[in-house]
């Protein structure tokens, strides 16, 4: 399976899993980054952690920013 990862401020990569789809929270684990850190969207729309990325998907992952 391979899904295309582009982590906003960072050159893209394609990522190559093995097996089968993933819920975004599984994919997020695997690259080492937290939930709680990233938005995750795919064809301009937000995916939850419960959602599922599939063979030939292209993510994006938006930083959250925070502060006062």
């Amino acid at each position: 399976m391979k899904v295309k990862v582009r982590v906003v401020g960072k050159d893209p990569e394609v990522i190559e899993l093995s097996g089968y789809e993933r819920k975004v929270s599984e994919l997020l684990r695997e690259l080492g980054l937290l939930s709680e850190e990233y938005i995750v969207m795919r064809d301009g729309k937000v995916l939850t952690e419960d959602d599922e990325v599939v063979d030939g998907d292209e993510v994006v992952l938006v930083p959250v920013v925070s502060g006062g």
